[in-house]
């Protein structure tokens, strides 16, 4: 980029014209250079120190060292305990040359996850959803069962043998990297998170719709006043007649989290129940459930297509992490007590989001597995 590219580029930062990927280089240039120490900074002069990045700023966009109206429209951030994911654009970032992941072909190369989940049928019989076709992938009873254009699983009742009896539970599986949308046989539709299976009827029965869930999904109900629906998760029972939640009760989570977006839910576990309302999280740990209000927008990032951290510790990030791309994490030393907070695409390779993370002080290393039994691995150092 010569000197007049750059020019261009900071005047349009500075109108709000850049493309993503342009945003996310000028701001680059920013957040390296607040980075840089300087003991004659004063944390009090502020004004000072902003224009001393901006000029830094100037400097490695290859142009004169003035100072210039087109102020950036970043806030400093503290290395030390902040991650600044810069909007959603986060995934046009280059790798510098000096990066301290590892670039071995397949681990750099280590990709996202994606739509892959596995359907087993009452019988026993297993199909691989991410390798077979649209169309219709079973009869079972009175409901049809296809792949939509979209990747959805249909469980369809309106064209398939309506005398034929109730014909058991099927269950849909997504693997670590994988996420899958399946539509009930009542209609209701749910989005399954990575390493997540829902157990569900074929044919629901005339008192209640009871499904079971393991890991992580994103509910929308049907409306049926006349037949609950019913979500047993390790250790909790949400009920519902109508309304969109998010429930994550992964086993290596400290707690199993249903968050209400729309309508109302009951939660209970054993002796202790709950009512929850919209923007409320349902928390429960050893059996005790707590209420609060939340973010409802991270608790459902992961179903829009992206990560979101708000103060989140680094345990918690990598757990994620270990989920979408489907690798182990070991720490090198003490675990670092960085916490995080911002918001990033998934569908971003995992060699580029952890050079984002090390730009806040913790780095990482991957390795490759020593045998293909094996999966990749994360070193936190």
């Amino acid at each position: 980029m010569n000197k007049d590219e750059a020019q261009d580029l900071l005047k349009r930062y500075a109108n709000n014209q850049c493309t993503p990927e342009e945003r996310i280089l000028v701001e680059r240039w920013y957040l390296k250079e607040s980075d840089e120490p300087d003991s004659d900074r004063a944390d009090d002069d502020l004004s000072r120190y902003e224009d001393e990045i901006w000029l830094g700023t100037l400097k490695k966009a290859g142009l004169p060292p003035e100072r210039s109206k087109f102020r950036l429209y970043v806030k400093l951030a503290s290395a030390a305990a902040v991650l600044l994911f810069i909007g959603f654009g986060a995934y046009f970032l280059r790798l510098p040359e000096e990066s301290v992941v590892q670039k071995v072909d397949r681990v750099s190369d280590l990709l996202p996850g994606g739509k892959k989940a596995v359907l087993t049928l009452s019988d026993g019989s297993r199909i691989i959803l991410d390798d077979i076709s649209n169309g219709r992938l079973a009869v079972q009873g009175n409901i049809t069962i296809s792949k939509s254009s979209d990747g959805q699983i249909i469980y369809d009742a309106s064209g398939a043998l309506q005398s034929a009896p109730e014909q058991g539970y099927n269950t849909i599986s997504t693997p670590r990297g994988g996420e899958y949308q399946v539509i009930l046989p009542d209609g209701s539709k749910v989005w399954l998170n990575s390493a997540s299976s829902i157990y569900f009827p074929t044919t629901f029965s005339d008192e209640h719709r009871s499904v079971t869930l393991t890991g992580e999904a994103y509910f929308e109900v049907a409306k049926n006043p006349g037949r609950p629906f019913k979500v047993s998760a390790n250790g909790m029972e949400v009920s519902v007649l109508g309304t969109h939640f998010n429930l994550m009760a992964y086993d290596d989570e400290a707690s199993v989290k249903a968050t209400l977006l729309e309508g109302s839910i009951r939660v209970s576990s054993g002796r202790s129940s709950a009512l929850v309302k919209p923007g409320e999280q349902a928390e429960m740990h050893a059996k005790n459930i707590s209420v609060n209000q939340t973010d409802v927008e991270q608790a459902v990032a992961w179903k829009n297509g992206y990560f979101y951290f708000r103060n989140t510790d680094i345990k918690s990030v990598m757990r994620q992490l270990s989920r979408w791309y489907d690798v182990e994490v070991e720490y090198a030393g003490d675990t670092p007590e960085t916490v995080f907070s911002g918001k990033m695409y998934r569908n971003v390779n995992a060699s580029k989001l952890l050079d984002i993370l090390s730009y806040f002080k913790v780095n990482f290393r991957l390795e490759e597995p020593s045998s293909s039994s094996e999966r990749i691995k994360i070193i936190v150092l």
